[in-house]
């Protein structure tokens, strides 16, 4: 029987994904994302810095790597499976979270909507490419 590993080309293209998706998301919501935050443009010009950057990206190497260890346990081995587990956990790790923090912070639902939507397409992006394009040793 074949073992499945961990594609790190599959993971690289994952994290790509994980900084292309919501810099599109947030530009198409931004108008509306700042006034939810109470934020100008010139508030976030100065508050933006490379660390922020490098976080998003040390955060997406590992949400990929991590989901992509959980594929090989489970297993997943579709596309369509891929999809749904990345569904699920996006759905219930992130946006619910997201939406009970912001509940608890008094924040409008519409920035949970926003901020949550992006990391379910994310983990569904994520779930798909991983389930798919699969690696045996």
């Amino acid at each position: 029987m074949r073992k499945q590993s961990v594609n790190f080309w599959a993971v690289l293209v994952c994290v790509v994904l994980g900084q292309v998706i919501p810099a599109l998301w947030y530009t198409i919501f931004s108008d509306q994302w700042m006034a939810l935050n109470g934020f100008t443009v010139a508030q976030l010009n100065a508050g933006t810095t490379p660390f922020q950057y490098l976080a998003s990206i040390v955060s997406s190497a590992l949400m990929a790597l991590t989901l992509a260890w959980v594929f090989i346990k489970i297993p997943v081995k579709s596309l369509a499976s891929g999809l749904t587990i990345g569904l699920l956990f996006g759905f219930v790790f992130v946006f619910l979270e997201i939406v009970v923090k912001d509940m608890f912070s008094m924040r409008p639902l519409m920035l949970s909507f926003i901020d949550g939507g992006v990391s379910v397409i994310v983990y569904a992006i994520t779930g798909s490419i991983l389930g798919a394009w699969r690696k045996y040793d």
